[in-house]
């Protein structure tokens, strides 16, 4: 995703106007990595990766979600932005 996904012309728009956190769980520290696993399970609900959800932090809620795919074109994901974006979901 970050490197074939995220780039596209109609990705990069849309993503440019979300405020992005990542929770990377490859980590060895034992300590952080069951934090994360804390996060991961109250913000995503779901062992999925990768999973992307959208949220609201003005009202705390979850627009919408999209996980484990593996995509050959941008097209899904920028559709799922789009919506995030014009409230359609």
């Amino acid at each position: 995703m970050e490197v074939s996904i995220f780039p596209a012309p109609a990705v990069r728009a849309q993503k440019s106007q979300f405020v992005e956190a990542r929770l990377h769980a490859d980590t060895k520290d034992l300590v952080l990595r069951a934090r994360i696993a804390e996060l991961v399970e109250s913000m995503a609900k779901s062992t999925a990766q990768p999973i992307y959800v959208a949220l609201d932090a003005k009202e705390e809620v979850e627009l919408g979600r999209f996980s484990g795919a593996i995509l050959s074109s941008p097209d899904p994901f920028a559709s799922f932005l789009s919506e995030m974006l014009d409230g359609s979901h």
